[in-house]
């Protein structure tokens, strides 16, 4: 008769368990990885160029007036930056 109680119990208490790890933790519900590599985060495009040569000009361009610049990987390579500089970002670009 203990060994059914004991089983009983154990169950009980990976069940419980279970409930309380399911309420914490949840499910996962996390975005899905950019597998295409069109998501840039908080950064903003603000021009997009066809050569790498290209896009590191207008990022040592961006850079040398104060903006924090980067470019995409893949061609066509788009310069970014944050969205607080898009503004000063063409500006720069237009002259």
């Amino acid at each position: 008769m203990t060994a059914i109680y004991q089983t009983v119990v154990v169950f009980g208490v990976v069940g419980l368990l279970a409930l309380a790890l399911r309420y914490f933790v949840g499910n996962d519900n996390r975005p899905v990885p950019d597998l295409e590599g069109t998501d840039f985060g908080l950064l903003s495009e603000v021009a997009i160029v066809p050569t790498e040569e290209a896009a590191n000009v207008l990022v040592r361009k961006l850079k040398a007036n104060g903006v924090r610049a980067t470019r995409s990987r893949n061609a066509p390579y788009r310069v970014m930056v944050f969205p607080a500089d898009v503004a000063n970002a063409r500006l720069v670009l237009r002259s």
